[in-house]
């Protein structure tokens, strides 16, 4: 039914559970499984208080460690194409189903940051509202969001 699955993750419990069912559903399909993380670059930093270039690494070393999760999980028997990326979420994950011809999203219903999503809107809402390819929204934890 799949052959390309994506799992969005930002290494939050939310989506740490959509990775549970990303990597089901890529087992039982025998589909390919692709995890990406996304930088958002929409936010600001004051220069004066926090580097810039510090704070983008940090949020890097965080991205990888959410990817080498997900690929410890998957493993031995599925490989996990990862990847990070920088930009604003919901287009860096679009981009990537067009350039990998995904045919599944999974994600989960709210990430790490309850602020940036009232001031930036929610990834998974936008996902959705593009309407390009299926996409499979998991609850949090406590089945609802966070």
């Amino acid at each position: 039914m799949y052959d390309r699955i994506l799992l969005a993750t930002d290494g939050s419990p939310t989506a740490d559970r959509a990775a549970s069912h990303a990597v089901a559903l890529a087992r039982q399909s025998g589909a390919d499984l692709h995890a990406v993380y996304v930088i958002e670059t929409r936010t600001a930093y004051d220069n004066a208080i926090v580097d810039p270039e510090t704070v983008r690494e940090n949020f890097r070393t965080e991205g990888e460690t959410a990817l080498t999760t997900v690929a410890n999980r998957a493993s031995p028997e599925l490989a996990v194409a990862t990847a990070v990326r920088d930009g604003v979420p919901h287009e860096e994950l679009l981009a990537y189903v067009d350039d990998h011809d995904i045919d599944l999203v999974v994600m989960g219903s709210k990430g790490a940051s309850a602020f940036k999503t009232v001031l930036l809107g929610s990834v998974t809402e936008a996902v959705l509202d593009a309407e390009t390819v299926p996409v499979l929204v998991v609850d949090g934890p406590d089945g609802q969001g966070e």
